[in-house]
Parts: structure tokens; sequence; C-alpha cells
């Protein structure tokens, strides 16, 4: 049984009692990924010594309903009116009246997250889903998930791994990958009416989606079949038409690297997309993709729920290959995002549009629901041509390290304190075990993560609990721009530096907003780095052939940046300019954090 994005509605989801069919003591849970050799089933996931790989997915809607819509009178977007004021004519409510359906005399809005705050969801464009595969080889086991939402906090993954676990999974074989959608509904609670302090998550959306993302897992679990797998990874940038000609390319944008629109310096794109198919007896099963960029394409100027880019990438590779598609997203910060960029544009069957002399034509500063359309079958195409490698499969390998990261990020903290952020406090780490704790005035507290290494066949995959700055996965060029400041006005990666910047450290610039001329905010660090303590990159540290990074998995808690260019003057409060990564961070520290989280697994702690 596979249950597609619009076979269920968003509040259903079927028993735990009839999907778990086959309960097992706890796997043992300990670093290195060994488990109980006299364990069994658990959820029905098939378990053999036989060489043979097996595979189940499932995927099921979770669109929450849209019971109460606004008048949105100045067409901005947003919802200016008052909570408690269904008729929007009391002084200061702007005529912005709403329908009070439930008739309580307040507001009951689907926030949408990602961009501006008080933007209420008035329509569906496309489903909100969650996604799961469930592989199996000789006992060791894996759960894939991909879910529509900006970001799912560690509390929230914490609960979904509990459950499981009383059902005899194993905890931390579970991998939950936030898509980072921005036309979702908010699942963090910063994008509701924050200066209100009115949280943006949506009560029933909430309170389901736990229960709907366990029992897709449960789904899938219960209907594995043997598959052969074929995977593989390309990078977008090997299409010249998705290159400026900086970059040896033939996009009009000469900002374009790979399709992407990076617009915090330097220019360091993750444009490498990974992919895995599953077909079994009776032909494509699942199909497993990641890429990095965020899913913001379709813009603020709408008022509809959406997947934006991912749902049509996923719908893409379903119609032209079969089976089911889950997206993972990947190294997100920095600022990955197609949105804005120039890209080839794509007939409804995914053909290039070519002018009469046989030339790309062209969709500048990419944006709306045929922006997301246009990017999301770039990326599908770019998912089918990785399929190449049909290496069979000789192990599933699961390693994690278990991380603390201080919330001493104003923002964060702020949202925290207000209660906007959707995690209890019995959740957030307040004693000697959190570092800091004692010593930083600035510290709430810390909030549990950890990063997995995900061993499948030739591909490994390396994730981290929030926006992952593609140098700290992939490391930085070797060109001497990112050596020498003198040099970054001319270079094709460092669109905003400037001369006056060129001869000031950045270390007496990176906690003002000013220094002897140069603007700090848009300086960087020189020689850029991503470490201050010789540490390599991820993807030097991590095995495989295919080496992929992941975002927002089983935790989210902002942008991860190098610590050696992280502006310590910006905040919520101030001017960014470019480093707004820094605003919406839980930590200076979060970067050095998780590059010791790696350095601790690599050793074998």
């Amino acid at each position: 049984m596979k249950c597609l994005s619009r076979s269920l509605p968003c509040s259903a989801h079927p028993s735990a009692a009839l999907l778990a069919l086959c309960l097992a003591p706890s796997l043992a849970a300990c670093h290195g990924g060994a488990k109980d050799d006299t364990a069994g089933a658990p959820l029905g996931i098939t378990l053999a010594m036989d060489d043979q790989l097996y595979a189940g997915v499932a995927r099921m809607e979770i669109t929450p309903e849209i019971v109460e819509t606004y008048v949105d009178a100045n067409g901005n977007n947003q919802f200016d009116g008052c909570m408690t004021d269904p008729t929007g004519t009391r002084p200061g409510c702007n005529n912005e009246g709403y329908d009070d359906v439930n008739g309580n005399a307040e507001f009951d809005g689907v926030w949408i997250a990602g961009y501006q705050t008080a933007r209420a969801a008035m329509g569906v464009h496309d489903p909100i889903t969650v996604g799961a595969v469930v592989l199996s080889l000789n006992e060791d086991y894996v759960a894939l998930v991909g879910v529509d939402v900006l970001g799912l906090l560690e509390n929230r993954t914490r609960d979904i791994r509990d459950v499981l676990e009383a059902e005899g999974f194993d905890r931390n074989h579970l991998i939950i990958s936030s898509s980072h959608a921005h036309s979702a509904p908010d699942s963090v609670g910063i994008w509701g009416l924050d200066e209100k302090l009115i949280p943006g998550t949506y009560a029933p959306f909430m309170d389901a989606i736990e229960g709907n993302i366990a029992d897709t897992i449960r789904l899938a679990a219960a209907d594995m079949v043997p598959v052969s797998p074929t995977q593989g990874l390309v990078h977008m940038s090997d299409d010249p038409t998705l290159n400026g000609a900086p970059f040896g390319g033939v996009n009009p944008n000469d900002r374009m690297l790979g399709g992407i629109n990076d617009i915090r310096d330097p220019i360091i794109p993750a444009d490498a997309v990974w992919a895995l198919a599953l077909d079994g007896a009776d032909g494509r099963v699942a199909t497993v993709i990641s890429s990095s960029g965020h899913p913001e394409v379709s813009g603020s100027d709408h008022s509809q729920l959406s997947s934006d880019f991912v749902g049509y990438a996923r719908d893409y590779i379903d119609a032209a290959d079969g089976g089911t598609t889950v997206y993972l997203s990947g190294a997100l910060g920095g600022m990955q995002s197609a949105s804005g960029s120039t890209l080839p544009m794509v007939d409804e069957s995914g053909a290039r549009l070519l002018d009469e002399n046989g030339d790309p034509t062209w969709m500048e500063d990419a944006s709306g629901f045929e922006g997301a359309r246009t990017w999301g079958v770039l990326v599908a195409q770019a998912a089918q041509a990785a399929l190449t490698d049909a290496t069979p499969w000789t192990a599933i390998d699961i390693r994690w390290h278990d991380v603390l990261i201080p919330v001493n990020n104003i923002s964060f903290k702020l949202a925290f304190l207000s209660k906007l952020i959707d995690t209890p406090d019995e959740y957030v780490v307040q004693d000697s075990s959190c570092p800091g704790w004692g010593t930083d005035h600035d510290l709430f507290g810390c909030v549990p993560g950890a990063v997995w290494q995900i061993g499948l066949g030739p591909s490994t995959l390396a994730s981290a609990p929030g926006e992952l700055m593609p140098e700290l996965f992939y490391g930085v060029p070797d060109e001497a721009a990112m050596a020498d400041a003198s040099l970054r006005p001319t270079d094709r990666r460092w669109v905003q530096a400037s001369d006056s910047c060129a001869t000031v450290d950045y270390a007496d610039c990176k906690d003002k907003d000013a220094l002897n001329g140069c603007d700090c905010l848009h300086a960087h660090a020189a020689p850029y780095r991503i470490s201050d303590n010789g540490v390599g990159s991820i993807e030097s540290m991590i095995p495989g052939t295919y080496k992929v990074p992941l975002g927002i998995t089983n935790a989210y808690c902002g942008y991860i940046v190098p610590a050696p260019d992280f502006n310590t003057y910006v905040s919520v409060l101030t001017d960014d300019g470019d480093h707004y990564e820094e605003t919406n961070s839980c930590s200076k520290d979060f970067g050095n954090l998780i590059q010791d989280a790696w350095l601790a697994l690599e050793a074998g702690q």
C-alpha cells in the first residue's frame, strides 16, 4: 500500500495499533550504530540476512484546512487587522476583517512561515506532504523522512522518536529532514503576529503533525519489497545555461553558478543534486532526491500554501518514472536560493524553450509559481541524470554524535523568552552541561541536536540541525581572492566587496557596523576560512563515492555560519548588510560546535 499525496485528508491518520504490525524491544542506541542481534522486526520492517535490499515508501497529505480567511484591504498579503475584531472597523484595525467561522471572536488563521510575519493563508496552491522511505539490508535499517515545513524543532522529532522507540524502532535510525518551504504553515512559531506575541503555529496542524509523520513511517515499513538501487550525483553547474560568463557559462546573469542566486559573499553554491532510485519487480518503488536551495521561489507576493519547487520536482519524477519521490533538503545557508535567478525556460513537459535561433529563452528574476515550477523541473531532471551507478549495496551504516546548541543570539533568545517558539521550556537544557551556562550572560539555555552519518551503499549523507552554509560542508575554493581581500572588488565571487575594507582586519570589524571607513556589514573574513583551528570540511571527514549534505535534520536552530565570518554586531534590532544569516542563528558558536561533533564522530567517539 502506498499512501500518496492526496489520498488522506490533513487531519486523518491510521491507527497506530493497526499499523504497528510487529513490536520488538528497543534496539541498542550506541554511537556507531551497533544493534541487538536478538531484536525482532519493528513496525513490520523486513529484516533478513540475505544480502537483499528492501524498501517501502509512503506519502501523506498533511495540508491544514483553512477555516478562516480575512480581507486584505491593502493587498500586502499580511493581516493588518485586529485579532478580536471580525469587522475590522475598530480604530487601528485597518478595515481588515475576517470570517469568524467558529464564532469565538478571534482570528484563527493559518500563518505561513518564511518572509514577513502576519502572512495568513487564503488558500492552497498545492499539497503540504510528508514522505517516508524505509530501507533495510541484512537486518540494518533506516527511515528517511521528508516533510514540507520550514523546520521541525528538536522537541517535535524527539517525541516522534520516543513513540516509535516504544514500538521497537531504533530512535537513532530515524532521519527527518524539513524542506524549509517558505509557503508552508509555520512549524516554528515566529511568523504569527510577533509584535503582539501571537505565535504562528496553527494548533490543528501541529497537533496532528507528529502522528502523521509516525503513521507515514509505519505505512512505509509495513509494505517493503525487494529492490535494486541506482544512485549518483551531478552538479547543476555542469549545465552552461545555469552559469554566468564569469563561471564559463552562457547565462546572461553573471552571478549565476549552478542556477543559484547566492546573495551572501562569497559565491559558493551547493549545486550538487543527489538521487537514489529503488526499483522492484514491478518497476519504480521510490526515488529519493536531495538538493540545496531555499523553497522560496514562489516568493511572498501570495497567500497560498505550497511546497514550492519541491512539490514540482517530486511530481515531475513521479509522473516520468513512477513510484513515490521523497525530497531531502541540503546545505541551504549562505544564501542558497533560485529565487531571483535567471533560468532557462521549460514548457509543461519539461522541454527547454528555444528561440528562433535555437538558443535558450530566459526567465529573468525567477519568482512566482512559474519560477518554482521551472526550478523544480530543472532539479528533477538533474536528479534523473544523476542515476548512473547501479552498484549493489553491501551495508547500511548509521552513526551519530549528540550536540547541545547554545541559544545566545538575541532573535532566538527573544523567541524563547516570549513563548513564540514551538519548544516548551522543559525541552531546554539549563544546567552545567549546556556550554556557557553560568558564564555567558546572554545564554537562555541549550537545545539538543545531533549530526548523523548515513551510509547507504556508495553514498554517505551527512546531516546538520540547521541551515548549513555550503563551505562548511565542501570547504573554501582555492582561489587567490579568498585569501587576499584586496583582490575581491574585481573578483567573480565577491560581488559586494569594496576597496575600503581591503586593509581592515575583519577580526577588528566583526563586532561593529563600521571601522576606518569600512562598512563591516559588507566585509568578510580574510583569509576566508571555515575555522580558526584548521578544521577541514565535513566532506573531507566522511567516506563514500557520493557525499551529500543534509540540512535541518531532526532539529532546527537557524543558520550555521563559519565562526571566523560570524558578525556579532548584527541582530534583529540592527541593519544586517551581507550578514543576514547571523540574525537567524541560535549561536555564534554553532559552526564550531557542528565541526567539533564531526571531528568526534570521525574519531569514533
